[in-house]
């Protein structure tokens, strides 16, 4: 940061000059403004600014032009103003006043004084100290973000960007990164609505901020202009916003995931079956892709209101193949097993049905025992891959390394044990399990 220039007062009237409170602001500013010079040279941190003797200078400072600003000879006096507003823009540099976010008065402190005369601007050091304003108000906005301040951060990007386009956008020329901070201004108010959930003015701050070509090339700008929309089940012109971010950005991998995750939310599914098969098609190997599709040729499999459709048995085939395949890319993922273990239990199930349809023929009750052996097989099989999963989750959720998503799956994996093994005739192992997954919830969830 460029330091405002000292003696912010010299050249006011003769009058103004006289006041002793002027005097004294200005004594305290150089004073302060030396130490800040000589500690910024020999360590650079602002934290280590913050030293007794510079506090008290600044403070003292800016007790003084509040006084002058209040008084009635000065009050009106542009010199005034903008002498308070270059000490606050200092108090900002240090970390002592973090809390009070100077900044935000400074930027009101300049534009009184531009109010009352417009020459102000061509002050030595005032182009410098209005874009530290900008600098410290973005960069308070943004820890105001990890505070989960929200209104906070819309204040100082709101500052920032006023700082930064103060007088009608014509200072500041000679910074290189003004364009930038005010795209980056404009896109954290919005976002600032969206983390707030007010996503009616995060979508017109957002659709105003994504005018900017800066923030056009953000595909940040897109997804969470989309997901407002969604928020507020405009759905039209969520997936009409997730397929301009495509078209934008055809390799961006997250654009591809909310366009999935929206037709699946909206139940499309001829649509997600394409965008799926489409997806594993560019991607063979991205084993999530892989993994989606044969969770989403398994639902088609599935029975609906006790009722297998007519091609289930394919369904579930395509299922099973696209189950193993992400297997074959992740062997150890737990959610992957468990998938693929709740095929098998539909699988079972689609036999099941197709047993209680037989009559009570002599050919029938052998075709019930054959249809019972592949069927106990199946329930073998999930049984196997639901083992597996419990030896790949239960160690993590025991050294509390498991994810919230992987431990949903393991509890129902508990769950499913207990009804596998009832289904089996184990009832040991089903009262073992059903125990084992109440102590564990009591636990763990």
């Amino acid at each position: 940061m460029i330091l405002a220039a000292g003696m912010l007062l010299v050249g006011a009237t003769g009058a103004f000059a006289q006041k002793s409170k002027i005097r004294e602001a200005n004594k305290a500013y150089d004073n302060a403004l030396n130490q800040i010079t000589i500690q910024s040279a020999t360590n650079g941190s602002p934290a280590e600014l913050s030293k007794p003797e510079i506090i008290a200078s600044l403070d003292k400072a800016l007790e003084a032009a509040n006084a002058a600003t209040a008084h009635p000879e000065t009050a009106n006096n542009a010199d005034a103003w903008f002498a308070k507003g270059a000490i606050l823009v200092e108090m900002s540099r240090l970390a002592h006043y973090a809390d009070k976010k100077p900044y935000m008065e400074a930027l009101a402190a300049f534009k009184k004084a531009h109010e009352l005369n417009a020459k102000v601007v061509k002050k030595p050091g005032f182009e410098n100290a209005l874009f530290n304003t900008a600098i410290f108000s973005f960069n308070g906005g943004i820890s105001d973000i990890n505070a989960q301040n929200y209104d906070g951060l819309i204040a100082a990007m709101r500052n920032a960007k006023g700082a930064l386009t103060f007088d009608n956008n014509s200072l500041l020329s000679s910074q290189p990164s003004k364009d930038t901070l005010i795209a980056q201004a404009e896109y954290y108010t919005a976002y600032g609505y969206y983390l707030k959930q007010d996503y009616q003015n995060a979508k017109k701050e957002m659709e105003q901020a994504i005018k900017n070509p800066i923030n056009a090339a953000n595909v940040d700008a897109y997804r969470i202009l989309a997901f407002s929309y969604g928020e507020t089940k405009d759905f039209d012109k969520q997936i009409a916003i997730i397929e301009a971010g495509k078209k934008k950005f055809p390799a961006n991998k997250d654009l591809d995931a909310d366009e999935l995750n929206y037709y699946i939310s909206q139940n499309k599914t001829s649509e997600l079956l394409s965008k799926f098969e489409q997806a594993v098609q560019r991607e063979p190997n991205n084993a999530t892709y892989v993994s989606n599709l044969g969770v989403l040729y398994r639902n088609m499999g599935m029975s609906k209101d006790g009722k297998f459709p007519s091609d289930a048995a394919s369904w579930q085939e395509k299922a099973e193949a696209q189950m193993k395949k992400a297997l074959e890319l992740e062997p150890n993922n737990g959610i992957y097993i468990y998938n693929l273990a709740s095929l098998k239990l539909i699988q079972a199930d689609y036999i099941a049905q197709q047993m209680n349809a037989l009559g009570n023929s002599k050919a029938d009750n052998i075709k019930y025992d054959e249809l019972d052996k592949t069927r106990i097989g199946i329930l073998k099989d999930a049984l196997a891959s639901l083992n597996k999963m419990e030896a790949l989750l239960e160690p993590k959720l025991l050294s509390g390394k498991i994810s919230q998503e992987e431990k949903g799956y393991y509890f129902e994996g508990l769950q499913t044990l207990g009804r596998v093994y009832g289904a089996l005739n184990d009832v040991q192992k089903a009262r073992q399990y059903k125990e084992k997954l109440g102590d564990y919830e009591a636990k763990y969830w």
